[in-house]
């Protein structure tokens, strides 16, 4: 059922500003003006649309208004003469950003965990014209239509209490009626909660339906001017022939201001990041910190849960095979070395001393290669997508709801997977040395771990310490290069690949520097 258009009514002319930013003004890292002088009210119960052409930086626009302080970690200029933010923000990525690990009823009750209130789903389905049912299904966020996952994310954020909505291209992939009924439904909303919502959109017919006022930002003159200096308000609380009349007004009068409009200033060039050396150890801190607030424990859970099953379960019958194929052929080659030594001999001297000194770098290696690359893609791309700036949005520290989680879910794979590689190892040995018949081949591989000879526990000591540096060490790294800001799915890969060859770099130094400890010990 549609809202009655005679039921909306045009904000209270003294509502409260939400969102108040005057003589605003944006520099790019590479020095060129992104706007000048911007002015922006946002009050409750209003909606106000910021429409431009494709590049004209209205995105970056709307993070200067709302987390500056990001802006400027990545090299921008940011500046006002006064801002007022009075209401808690959430920003409201394309197509939802809904967390695809949780159903459509645990997206709406992750956002009152976090707000500390009980799980009351269906009334905020019902809220957004979505059937109630969909509280208790199982049904994926996958398989939503766009228009439905929209008012999911819609619902979501209304869920956490947030007061200023700020939705990023809302429209995309919905069809004319889609849009219309989205723009009912924020205009509904925005009436009903007192939440002020800001739209960044092409759509002029989501942008002309819904919105109490419309700006643009032209790239040209660097501003942010009124479209139509006589808007008069929502056009779906017309009659449908004053409807139609206004938005092919707005049409018109937005046709003359981007045929007018000077060329856009050169692009920006992205602010150079440094090696971020220190950002490991702040993801290890504030992983651990998660421990001392219990709050939104079992929804993380889940987090962690899945990234187990990636990081481990999955690529767990590929960590014993490479264990035991190298746990086979080392001691082969080793035994055909000497030409004075039968094989049965040299592997009768060998022993286990093999695995004490290969099973720590090469599991770290092939670990940081299949299971940390899997979690880096996820969370790359739960960045790339928005879910990372939707929590903020809904007031949820991403460290506590995915890195924490997902830096102890590859600590505990990792454990589990050394301990298998070594026992893997073991087993392709045992099977080499029952080949060359070597006496009890079991406990010759095992000796050098349960009763080392006398001045032969160092390697015992290396290997354990070894092992628990990479427990810590490979998700520290892993986490702290996949929480990076991303902006193609090109940079999700490079984080990828540049994690490998950061968690490789610090395996070899570190070895080699226990090699060095060791021999200057001996």
């Amino acid at each position: 059922m549609h809202p009655d258009p005679r039921a909306e009514r045009q904000p209270q002319p003294a509502a409260e500003p939400l969102l108040e930013v005057s003589g605003l003004s944006v520099t790019l890292p590479g020095g060129e003006t992104l706007v000048e002088g911007v002015d922006v009210v946002v009050r409750a119960g209003e909606l106000v649309s910021i429409l431009g052409p494709s590049g004209a930086g209205k995105t970056t626009l709307l993070r200067a208004l709302l987390s500056p302080d990001e802006l400027t970690s990545a090299g921008y200029r940011i500046t006002w003469r006064a801002r007022t933010l009075s209401a808690d923000a959430a920003f409201v990525p394309q197509r939802g950003a809904l967390f695809d690990h949780l159903s459509v009823g645990g997206n709406i009750a992750l956002a009152q965990a976090g707000a500390g209130h009980k799980p009351n789903v269906g009334p905020w389905l019902t809220s957004v014209e979505l059937d109630a049912a969909l509280a208790t299904s199982d049904r994926p966020v996958a398989a939503l239509s766009g228009g439905q996952a929209q008012r999911v994310a819609v619902a979501r954020t209304l869920a956490a209490g947030r007061r200023l909505l700020v939705l990023d291209e809302p429209s995309v992939g919905l069809d004319p009626l889609g849009v219309r009924r989205l723009a009912q439904l924020l205009l509904r909303q925005a009436r009903e909660q007192r939440v002020g919502i800001l739209i960044i959109t092409h759509d002029l017919s989501l942008a002309g339906g819904a919105s109490d006022q419309l700006l643009f930002l032209d790239p040209g003159s660097r501003s942010l001017s009124q479209v139509d200096a006589g808007w008069s308000g929502p056009a779906e609380q017309r009659h449908p022939e004053d409807r139609q009349n206004r938005l092919a007004r707005l049409e018109t009068t937005m046709e003359a201001l981007l045929s007018r409009r000077r060329p856009p200033p050169p692009g920006a060039r992205r602010a150079r990041r440094g090696l971020a050396l220190f950002a490991p150890f702040e993801v290890l801190g504030s992983a651990w910190l998660q421990l001392l607030n219990p709050r939104l424990f079992f929804a993380s859970a889940w987090v962690c849960l899945r990234l187990l099953v990636s990081a481990l379960l999955r690529p767990l019958l590929f960590f014993a095979v490479v264990g035991g194929l190298l746990g086979f052929t080392v001691p082969f080659v080793i035994a055909h070395v000497s030409a004075a030594l039968s094989p049965r001999a040299v592997l009768g001297m060998v022993g286990g001393s093999y695995i004490l000194s290969l099973s720590p770098p090469i599991s770290a290696i092939v670990f940081s290669a299949t299971s940390g690359s899997a979690v880096n893609a996820w969370l790359g791309g739960q960045r790339l997508h928005g879910q990372v700036v939707a929590l903020e949005g809904l007031g949820i520290s991403p460290a506590r709801y995915l890195w924490s989680p997902a830096w102890f879910a590859l600590a505990s794979a990792y454990a589990v997977t050394a301990a298998l590689f070594v026992g893997a190892m073991v087993l392709g040995g045992t099977m080499l040395f029952a080949a060359y018949r070597v006496p009890e081949p079991a406990w010759k591989l095992l000796a050098n771990f349960l009763d080392p000879a006398p001045g032969q526990l160092a390697p015992v000591v290396r290997m354990v310490c070894l092992f628990i540096a990479y427990i810590v060490a490979l998700p520290s790294i892993t986490i702290a290069k996949a929480i990076e800001p991303k902006s193609s799915s090109d940079d999700v890969t490079a984080a990828m690949t540049s994690s490998v060859m950061r968690c490789t770099l610090f395996v070899v130094s570190l070895e080699l520097l226990a090699t060095l400890l060791q021999s200057g010990a001996g």
